[in-house]
């Protein structure tokens, strides 16, 4: 999913309108906020010109002569939008995207110059946003201001002492959030090359965060408009298989200790230790991800089914007395909700990575919203390479690959030689202890001196596993 937030400073000529066109073929974006139109009329042909299709549909807010105009354009296939509310630098569409059935609100804002117009523009925004409070949320647009002073640079003899507090409070009051801005610094730029600053962004509810994690920012190489075009994007790569991890709550899930003995035992495997180790491994992550999909996903459901059937339970016990099966059901219902309850909350936990939520409420917002803000975080949308920017999964997986391969590549260069240099030597009896091969207890103390959450090796099999299932992996580790 992609939108296009970008002031074009004009939409009546022929090449800014053919300009947007090729933007939109280019990154197929499923809704496009224009901003400054500079147009008082819009219709229907000009809205299927621009796209370049008839899947198309528009909301429109006309300029004051040459001044202000917004334009909010999407794609009907994809998005379907219930109304459209227009108001004072501001157009708003409330929809659903059809294929994930998501309800969203989108405000396209054009921010006007004056301070004290902004500040009116900061307050009644604040309205509209209160309203929405646990609504999917996107305000995108020119907003004419900055938060902070690293945001704008300029050459201007004596710094104008700049006033963040009214947009940052905005911000901060309606909780929204400002993705880091990949791809350039500023997205504002004056003729004479030395102003510039980052006016343009996205700013999203924590509920949209929570959705899609994985939102990215990007601003794009402008053309005819001093406004760099910025593409709100989600990341839905391929960028190949995950790592399996062993989750710590495993052990609380009955039968878990029983299944791994049996599958280790099960598994047989020929060749050198390190290669039957090595396998073994593998056969045993692949048995866990299936043993985890059938035992503790959609944890969340099978919670909800049990306080339905709770539920019930409670009614029919009001009305009247329960029979002894009831009674040992509604305590067994009661015991599993607890015990589902704290495995979720584990899960939760560990994925998380945050050791302070360890006691913390797994069920809350800031939980989730600290989830989601370090899956953006490890997001990874584009790498600079020799001073060139590069972007998509691919390219930046041979770009690594090549950096490597190169590093790894032996240079033919003369080396110095060791001929004529007299060394100390090992006696025979220090010899052979070099080579003694390690004792059964020599490896278990090494093990049990690692931490038990650390992994050995990107295989992802902590110590953690190895200690637990000491008895059963000895033989093939000896």
């Amino acid at each position: 999913m992609k939108i296009i937030t970008w002031n074009v400073r004009g939409l009546g000529g022929f090449e800014k309108r053919k300009e947007v066109r090729s933007l939109i073929q280019d990154k197929c974006p499923f809704i496009l906020c224009l901003q400054e139109t500079k147009l008082q009329v819009c219709d229907s042909g000009f809205g299927t010109a621009l796209w370049g299709n008839q899947d198309v549909s528009f909301s429109f807010r006309s300029s004051i002569g040459a001044l202000g105009g917004l334009l909010t354009v999407w794609d009907t296939s994809e998005v379907e939008v219930r109304s459209t509310v227009s108001f004072n630098h501001t157009l708003v569409i409330h929809g659903q995207l059809l294929k994930s059935n998501e309800e969203f609100y989108l405000f396209n804002v054009y921010a006007p110059c004056d301070a004290r117009d902004r500040k009116l523009l900061w307050d009644s925004l604040f309205v509209c946003l209160q309203q929405l409070q646990g609504k999917m949320v996107c305000v995108c647009g020119d907003f004419n201001d900055i938060r902070i002073i690293e945001e704008r640079r300029s050459v201007s003899v004596g710094q104008v002492a700049f006033n963040f507090t009214h947009f940052n409070s905005f911000i901060d009051n309606n909780f929204l959030v400002d993705l880091p801005l990949g791809g350039r610094k500023f997205t504002w730029f004056k003729g004479d090359r030395k102003s510039m600053s980052r006016l343009d962004r996205f700013l999203l509810s924590e509920d949209w965060c929570l959705v899609w994690p994985n939102c990215l920012q990007i601003a794009q190489m402008r053309g005819l408009s001093d406004h760099c075009p910025v593409i709100l994007s989600v990341d839905e790569e391929n960028w190949g298989p995950r790592p399996t991890r062993l989750l710590k709550c495993w052990t609380d899930v009955p039968g878990y200790k029983e299944f791994v003995s049996d599958k280790w035992k099960f598994f047989q495997v020929n060749g050198w230790g390190g290669f039957v180790l090595k396998e073994k491994f593998k056969l045993i992550k692949l048995a866990l991800k299936e043993w985890h999909a059938s035992h503790t996903q959609n944890l969340s459901g099978k919670i909800s089914a049990l306080k339905d059937r709770l539920a019930s339970l409670d009614e029919k016990g009001e009305i009247t007395v329960l029979t002894e099966e009831e009674s040992a059901e509604m305590h067994g219902v009661s015991s599993d909700i607890h015990s589902l309850s704290r495995l979720n909350t584990s899960i939760c936990w560990q994925q998380s990575r945050v050791k302070w939520l360890q006691d913390g409420d797994a069920n809350s917002k800031k939980f989730h919203s600290v989830m989601a803000n370090r899956r953006r975080r490890n997001t990874l949308c584009s790498i600079l390479v020799d001073g060139v920017l590069v972007e998509g999964v691919h390219p930046i997986r041979e770009a690594v690959f090549e950096n490597f391969k190169n590093h790894f590549r032996s240079n033919i260069v003369e080396r110095p030689s060791i001929a004529n240099l007299q060394f100390k030597t090992l006696s025979i009896e220090e010899g052979v202890g070099l080579i003694k091969p390690f004792s059964l207890v020599e490896i278990k103390e090494a093990v049990w001196d690692c931490d038990s959450y650390k992994s050995p090796g990107p295989d992802g099999i902590n110590f953690g596993f190895i200690k637990e299932f000491w008895l059963e992996l000895k033989d093939e580790i000896f």
